[in-house]
Parts: structure tokens; sequence; C-alpha cells
């Protein structure tokens, strides 16, 4: 028996991160009994959350009230009573939320990133108290340290997480991603000049560059569109050659099927994201042999190989350039139907659920018969 201990709904696969939980879940289940701890996500302390946010307002630095010792410390509570006895591992998805529970097996964790990653990507630092950032990070280093395995999605922030934390290199593995999404037998493009933008967060995945370097790129090219998934601006939905389709959830069977179409029949997926990791997004359109405009940064160059499976931009923020490179989708044919070509093999190759089933199996089954004397099934 395995405790799979997670923060988020079992069957939510909208989103990258929420994906990835509900697939590691089936992945497990699948060759182990496995019990779902879950979703352990008790609301924050209403007061700290108050002091936290006044003091920012202030213009002075606040706490990181989600992950402060009360909250963590309920979370550890919830995670005693929840945990089957008779398991003989604990599967965290995620590090944070976890840092001060106890486990009394052997545990093994999986996430993208580290803390300390996370807060330099997706947050600004300087809100926040220097020294509760820093007891978030090194609870979360000591409590890694203790882990009998440590996965990541990507070598990226693997190597990161060994030189921020010192975390010793054996007891880390990648187990990668994939798509959350069918791929068709043979490409359905059929030579639409339709590109597509999606995210949860407009702003920070570059939406408002995106949106400015259609507006030049139809100027030229007259048939050109753009499809907008998920969050947009308010006012912008009758522009012209521009839809926006609202969020499409995967958990419905309708709307996933939409979202294939729209990326199947793109030109090009462009997503100038400004704070990622390993976006599931890019494997799901190469699945649909649709490359990508993105940046060079994060974990992405291990998903896109640049001039052959999409374009790697070294300041995707610069308008001009995302200009330059979509015009190069419309423009390179030749070019441009080997990539798609490539883009697909790739994809279906690395980044399928039949590789990543075998990587996460893999490091399973090493834990269990290395400490138990188990094998897996």
């Amino acid at each position: 028996m395995i405790n799979f201990v997670s923060n988020l709904p079992r069957d939510l696969w909208t989103g990258g991160f929420s994906a990835m939980n509900a697939a590691a879940f089936s992945v497990i289940s699948n060759f182990q009994p496995t019990h779902y701890v879950g979703p352990l996500n008790p609301p924050g302390v209403l007061w700290e959350k108050a002091v936290s946010k006044g003091r920012r307002l202030a213009g002075l630095q606040g706490s990181f009230f989600f992950f402060s010792q009360r909250r963590l410390a309920c979370i550890a509570k919830q995670f005693e009573s929840h945990c089957r006895a008779d398991a003989c591992l604990d599967f965290f998805h995620g590090f944070t939320p976890w840092i001060l529970t106890k486990p009394k097996r052997p545990y093994m964790a999986w996430s993208d990133c580290t803390f300390q990653d996370y807060i330099s990507i997706y947050c600004r630092q300087e809100e926040f108290e220097p020294h509760d950032l820093q007891r978030i990070a090194e609870t979360e280093a000591a409590w890694l340290q203790n882990a009998d395995r440590i996965l990541f999605t990507s070598e990226w922030g693997a190597r990161r997480a060994i030189t921020h934390y010192g975390l010793k290199p054996t007891k880390i593995a990648t187990v990668g991603i994939f798509g959350n999404i069918e791929a068709p037998t043979r490409d359905l493009y059929d030579g639409s000049r339709d590109f597509v933008f999606v995210s949860t967060n407009f702003e920070a995945k570059g939406g408002r560059e995106v949106l400015s370097a259609f507006r030049q790129v139809r100027a030229r090219y007259s048939g050109t569109t753009l499809t907008i998934i998920g969050d947009h601006p308010s006012g912008i939905r009758t522009e012209p050659g521009l839809t926006c389709t609202g969020v499409l959830r995967k958990e419905c069977e309708h709307e996933r099927q939409r979202f294939q179409r729209i990326l199947g029949r793109a030109r090009a997926l462009v997503y100038p994201t400004k704070c990622d990791i390993a976006p599931l997004l890019i494997v799901e359109a190469g699945y649909l042999g649709c490359p990508v405009i993105t940046t060079r940064r994060f974990a992405i160059p291990e998903l896109v190989n640049h001039a052959r499976t999409g374009l790697l931009l070294d300041d995707p923020s610069q308008v001009d350039a995302l200009v330059q490179a979509m015009c190069w989708m419309l423009e390179a044919d030749e070019q441009y139907l080997r990539m798609r070509h490539t883009v697909r093999e790739t994809a279906l190759e690395w980044h399928s659920k039949a590789e990543f089933d075998r990587r996460l199996r893999g490091s399973i089954g090493e834990i269990l018969s290395t400490e138990r004397g188990l094998s897996v099934q």
C-alpha cells in the first residue's frame, strides 16, 4: 500500500500541476494499491493573511502566510490522521506543503521546483521578509534531505535543487512530463494561419506581447488569426481576427475536444512566458504537430529543440522578436512542414505517457525493493 499525499483534488486535470498530480496517481495506483490522502489544503490563518497584506500595502515586507508555521503544522496534523498506517511508502505530490510532516515510512516527493525557485520565478521576493522566506527554504531543504527519493519533472529543476539545497544527486531522479490529451493518429493541420495563446494568467505568460505582435503580423498578412484560450482581459473579444474561448476544461469532454481541435489546426503556439518551469502545454501541442514560439529560459529547452521543434527566443518580451518568429512560421513553408513532423515525432517518443510511466515506476520500484524487499508488480 502507498499513501499518495496531495493538496489537490484527485480528478482535476486542468492546469499543468493538477494534470501531473492526476497522472502520477493514475500511474501509481495501476501497479500498487494506493490510498489517496487529500486534498490536504486547509485555509490560511486569516489574521496572519491580514497582517501580511497590511504590511505590504503600507510599503513594508510581509510574511509568506500561506506557509506559516501554524498552517504547516495543521497540514502535518491532517497528514497524520488521514494516512494508512499499513502503507509501506508515502508519496508526496509537491514539496513545500509537507515540510513539517514526519513520515513513519520511507517517503519520496516530486515537484517542478523547490520553494526557493518558486519564489524567485512566480513572486516578488522584495515584498516578503527575508527571514520568513529563509525559514521555509531551510525547513524544506532539511525535509528533502531526509527523503528516500526526490523526483523532478526536469533536469533544470533537479540541478538547481542540488545547488541551492545541497541535496545528494544519488537521491534525485527526473521523470519528465507527458501531455494530457489524446494524440491523433496523424497530423490534422489544414493549412490555417491561426496562432494560439493559452494561459491561466494573461500577463505573466506574455499575453500582452502576443496580442501586440499579432496585430503587427495581421497588418502584413490579413488572413492571420489569433485564438486566446483561458485568461484574457475584457474589451478585446471583438477585435478583428481575434477569438477568445475562455477556459477550456479538460475534465469536460467537449471542451477538451475543442482545445485539441484548436491546437491541432494552429500554425503555432505562441507562448512567451515570463514565469514557468516545464509547461505541459508545449508537450500537448507537440502531440498535435503544433510547434511553439517560446523562451529559452527555465526548463523549456528540454522540451523544445530550437529550429527543429519550435523557436526559442532569448527575450520573448520583445515584441519585434515575436513578430519575426511568427512571420517565419508563415513564410518558411518547407522548413515549417518539416518542423511539424519533427515536433510530433519527438513529443510522442520522448514525452509519452509510456515513458513517464516507465520512469516513475522505476523510481518507486527502487525504493520499495531497497527499503522493504518489495517489487513493483
